[in-house]
Parts: structure tokens; C-alpha cells; sequence
């Protein structure tokens, strides 16, 4: 799709412990993603796109506002998504949270960049 998308993506790729970066449209279609073999990508957007939603409406229901970031830590691993625009949001599943910290800070460096990719397509 987009070489700059994959480019940026790449960046989360090149740490260890993330097994996937995807740029997901909130209706769960895969838009670009960078994933480790083996890896289900577009199972397990269409599962996180329903992630995205709960969290917004949560954050409805407590009068909190719209979600900026959803972390979900499991046993073996963590999935951070993070709305992008409207119509778009970054999934990262990694293995460990040692590199959430920057992992995170990956995230809002690379978001501006992103926008203008996904305005490209």
C-alpha cells in the first residue's frame, strides 16, 4: 500500500519484543502491517478493532471523553492501540512490556507522520 506507512511501521518492528505494528481502520480491515512469522495479522485486527470500541465507550460512559491510548496486559505479552484519525488506529502487539516506555514514546513521535502517510493513500 503505502511505503511510507510500512517505513514508519518498521521502526516499531525493529524492537524486540513487538511482534506486530499494523495500521488498522476502525472497522478491523487491515490498511499496512509489519508482523513476526506466524503472526495472525488480520485476525487479530478485526478482533482489536472491537478493543477500540469498548475503550470509547468507556470512556463515554464515565464521561472521560474519547480514548488517546488502550493498553490490554496479558500473561505473555501486552496490545496497545492508539487512534490515529477518525478512521484509523495503530496496533502494537509485543511479547514483554520491557520496551513499553519506548514503545510509547515511538508512538507519539511517529504519530504526525503517520496522519500524513495514511492522507496519502
Amino acid at each position: 500500500m503505502s511505503s511510507k506507512l510500512r517505513n514508519l511501521l518498521g521502526r516499531f518492528q525493529m524492537i524486540e519484543s513487538v511482534e506486530l505494528a499494523a495500521v488498522v481502520a476502525t472497522d478491523g480491515l487491515l490498511i499496512e502491517s509489519v508482523a513476526m512469522p506466524g503472526v495472525d495479522v488480520d485476525a487479530i485486527c478485526a478482533v482489536a478493532s472491537n478493543g477500540l470500541a469498548m475503550a470509547e465507550a468507556l470512556g463515554r460512559e464515565i464521561d472521560k471523553g474519547g480514548s488517546i491510548q488502550t493498553m490490554l496486559e496479558y500473561e505473555q505479552g501486552l496490545v496497545l492501540i492508539e487512534p490515529i484519525n477518525a478512521e484509523a488506529m495503530l496496533l502494537l502487539l509485543a511479547n514483554t512490556r520491557d520496551d513499553l516506555g519506548y514503545v510509547r514514546f515511538l508512538v507519539t513521535k511517529h504519530r504526525e507522520p503517520m496522519i500524513e502517510a495514511l492522507s496519502e493513500i
